[in-house]
């Protein structure tokens, strides 16, 4: 057998070997996970909650505002509870934004301002049923 052949038988061998290399790490890593940083298995979690678009008039009476918000909860499973106190909810958040004018919202600082005091009414409704709202994101903010 010339130089040719043993290449030829070789190839096929170091190729069987790289896999079985590749099978023996997959099955001694199989179930283990890397390990997460200390605040990420400290978390319990978070749901998010869009709510359906509010359109209300502002304070005055001339101008809207048209505002989409999500809602962050503590808890993987909380989405599902608060859905059931959605009317609730959308009652608190309307009576809030009825009460702004234009030149409440219209700053980024009247928008922050906006978002704390949705998320302390509602933390204030949602208390007896021990959820727990973390974030107010507005996804569509627009105001006529």
């Amino acid at each position: 057998m010339g130089f040719g052949g043993k290449k030829k038988l070789l190839l096929p061998l170091l190729g069987v070997l790289v896999l079985g290399l590749g099978v023996f790490a997959a099955q001694s890593l199989k179930g283990k996970r890397p390990e997460e940083p200390k605040e990420k298995k400290e978390r319990r979690g978070v749901s998010y909650v869009p709510l359906e678009t509010f359109v209300v008039n502002l304070k005055g009476g001339v101008n809207f505002l048209k505002v989409t918000i999500t809602l962050e909860v503590e808890g993987l499973k909380a989405g599902e509870d608060l859905k059931e106190e959605m009317p609730i909810v959308r009652h608190n958040i309307i009576f809030i934004l009825t009460e702004k004018g234009v030149e409440d919202v219209i700053t980024s600082e009247g928008k922050r301002q906006l978002a704390q005091e949705i998320q302390q009414k509602v933390n204030e409704v949602l208390s007896p049923r021990r959820l727990k709202v973390t974030g107010v994101y507005f996804t569509e903010f627009i105001v006529q």
